[in-house]
């Protein structure tokens, strides 16, 4: 009985550290080209904003991202597929959660 116990409370707990790891929202690179463009290695979840605008949005990730005209990942948005690129003017991009 006490053995079965002990098993129960490791699997619980086993399931619950899991269920606690932060998680990446993307797995892959994000390049936000432009003036002071950079490259984004696994992004996690937000918005990535800049004051200079990015010339393009590159998503060599497994999730969609969304690229914002306005800064605070407000204003005109398109939508970046994984394994897709788009140029314009840009202030910030959001990864999902």
């Amino acid at each position: 009985m006490i053995r079965k116990l002990s098993a129960a409370v490791l699997l619980t707990a086993g399931a619950l550290a899991v269920a606690a790891a932060p998680a990446t929202a993307a797995t892959g690179r994000l390049v936000l080209q432009g003036e002071t463009g950079r490259v984004v290695i696994n992004p996690g979840p937000g918005c990535y904003s800049s004051v200079t605008p990015y010339s393009g949005v590159t998503n060599d990730t497994d999730t969609a991202v969304t690229a914002y005209s306005g800064s605070g990942c407000t204003g005109l948005s398109l939508v970046v597929q994984p394994g897709r690129s788009t140029t314009g003017v840009f202030r910030s991009v959001r990864v999902p959660s």
